[in-house]
């Protein structure tokens, strides 16, 4: 009779139901995975464009702690520059914090520019804040580059920090 099959039907139907529940989770952590990839390609490609690359040119010539003399009396494609450096390492925070983006990443792979372009701009920033009374202008820029002061692998070049890494 049909009762006699019962135990084996529920016993394949709980291996069913395993087994799509361990699919499920493979497509998760793939769908995951993906996404981070998404995300870091999204990064390399803002870090890539020529307004992008022309605006921390122009950044890198101001002094360090530069004030906000300094980045007014350089001219508006001076601060046209530091407003695009700023908006892109702003977003760049953001992903981070939400962890769209792995911090480690990023150090690795703007790390230098994102810490050089904070130390030349940060006093211009925190009297822009004050000037405009918000203290939310450059926040997350901010947060980033402290963060990957105290996180940072920099103090030795990638060259000896993965010497001994292989394909």
């Amino acid at each position: 009779m049909f009762t006699d099959y019962l135990p084996h039907i529920q016993f394949f139907g709980q291996v069913a139901l395993i087994a799509a529940a361990s699919v499920a989770g493979y497509q998760l952590v793939a769908h995951r995975r993906d996404r981070a990839e998404a995300n870091a390609l999204q990064v390399l490609t803002r870090l890539q464009s020529p307004e992008f690359l022309r605006s921390y040119a122009t950044v890198w010539t101001l002094p360090l702690d530069a004030t906000a003399e300094d980045v007014r009396s350089a001219g508006p494609e001076m601060e046209s520059a530091v407003a695009t450096v700023m908006m892109t390492f702003e977003s760049i925070g953001v992903m981070v914090h939400n962890r769209l983006v792995p911090i480690e990443l990023v150090d690795q792979v703007i790390g230098g520019f994102l810490r050089e372009s904070w130390r030349r701009t940060s006093t211009y920033w925190l009297t822009r804040r004050a000037e405009q009374g918000t203290r939310r202008m450059a926040e997350w820029y901010q947060w980033l580059a402290e963060h990957l002061a105290v996180e940072s692998r920099r103090g030795r070049g990638a060259y000896e920090v993965f010497a001994n890494w292989r394909p």
